[in-house]
């Protein structure tokens, strides 16, 4: 891996306060358990938010996702990436009125490494362009520790929530 990349690592300290904890993620987005899958934020500006998910064998889809041999499933990584590159879009509207992302397209995602319990999972999700006419288009990178696990280019739509 070159220094470029190397240095592009989000460095994750859990001894300092997350920029948003669970609570407060939970107040922009509609997830709930089992479907949060993010525990914090750790950082978050106009460009990028970084999303952190720490794996237990406690997990919901461990209990069936090749017993014995425990996979966090690719299909969860992409709505924790969904959740994540969220908050940055929102963090982004008024926030007097409550939105919800929706994907419009998923392209060139691979999964790299098998992603278990006892990993912690680092979401980095970042602009692509401008949000324009409420379209969103990031890139994200996911890693535990300092190896990129899985990555994709992600398109979203931000609506009005209707109940709001």
């Amino acid at each position: 891996m070159d220094n470029k990349k190397v240095s592009d690592i989000p460095r994750y300290n859990p001894n300092l306060p997350p920029v948003k904890d669970t609570l407060e993620i939970m107040e922009m987005l509609p997830h709930r358990f089992p479907f949060l899958m993010i525990d914090k934020v750790i950082e978050l500006n106009e460009r990028r938010v970084v999303g952190v998910k720490n794996l237990t064998y406690n997990e919901h889809c461990f209990q069936g996702h090749f017993p014995g041999n425990p996979v966090f499933p690719g299909v969860l990584q992409v709505e924790a990436f969904a959740q994540t590159g969220g908050i940055l879009a929102l963090s982004q509207m008024n926030q007097d009125v409550k939105w919800d992302t929706y994907f419009l397209k998923i392209d060139n995602t691979r999964f790299r490494k098998m992603v278990g319990p006892g990993d912690t999972l680092i979401l980095q999700m970042e602009l692509i362009s401008p949000i324009r006419r409420g379209i969103c288009h990031m890139r994200g990178t996911a890693y535990v520790g300092d190896e990129l696990v899985s990555e994709g280019d992600f398109t979203a739509k931000i609506v009005k929530r209707k109940n709001s």
